[in-house]
């Protein structure tokens, strides 16, 4: 409030001028102008309501601030994590070739084959050139059987399929086939073994020297596991060389 007498502005709710100590009431109340008045109390409303917005549009532009940092913060996030899982993910090639041989060779200066490295050469028993394996299954077994007097090849598959079928093992294939470029017959038996136990028998019978000379490579391994352990036999078959 102004004072109408001295002009010295004081808080619009005095009751005396500060300054010459006039009494503001009862100055107005003998008919000085309130147009001071209202010109102080609309200026201190504008002024308020300045500062309201001002106060408002600052605190609106800090919160918008904040959220965008914290949007760009969720957002870079992910890509830090996504950048590291693909690093450690795959450490190494798995299509990289492996140094460890899968095959070692068997030579005894008659006869040389490749088998599995995880397999062992067992002792030979009575007309056995080479036993390789283990000593349940799977084996794999080389035989002379010349002293038997055999006069072909046929003669010899024939032997072979009467002796089998009277021990009680079943045919589960028959073909001609080639072992060291020599003819032969190879025969899948099906049967129980002298311990109880149903196995498969792999036979590939050999005709070196016509009428006199006739061998067999037997691969023998529990039915259940015969699938995944043919292509052993069938190694240790293709690879098959006789040496003298």
């Amino acid at each position: 409030m102004i004072c109408p007498k001295c002009g010295h502005k004081n808080d619009i709710d005095a009751t005396f001028c500060e300054n010459c100590g006039a009494n503001l009431k009862t100055s107005f109340s003998k008919g000085f102008p309130r147009e001071s008045i209202k010109n102080e109390s609309g200026m201190n409303k504008s002024t308020k309501i300045l500062i309201v917005v001002c106060v408002i549009l600052v605190a609106g532009l800090g919160i918008t601030a904040g959220a965008l940092m914290e949007m760009n913060k969720v957002g870079t996030a992910p890509v830090t994590n996504t950048s590291s899982v693909s690093q450690t993910s795959n450490p190494t090639n798995s299509n990289a070739p492996s140094n460890t041989p899968q095959y070692k060779t068997f030579s005894n200066g008659e006869i040389n084959f490749q088998y599995p490295t995880s397999w062992g050469v067992l002792p030979n028993t009575a007309n056995t050139m080479a036993i390789v394996g283990f000593s349940s299954y799977p084996s794999f077994n080389v035989y002379d059987e010349s002293k038997y007097g055999y006069t072909s090849l046929a003669a010899y598959v024939s032997s072979s399929e009467s002796q089998m079928t009277a021990n009680g093992y079943s045919i589960i294939s028959d073909q001609n086939t080639i072992v060291d470029g020599l003819s032969a017959e190879e025969i899948v038996y099906q049967g129980q073994s002298s311990t109880g136990e149903m196995i498969t028998q792999q036979m590939d019978l050999m005709e070196k020297t016509p009428g006199s000379q006739y061998f067999a490579l037997v691969g023998v391994d529990n039915v259940n596991n015969y699938d995944q352990d043919s292509s052993a036999f069938n190694q240790i078959i293709n690879s098959f060389k006789f040496t003298s």
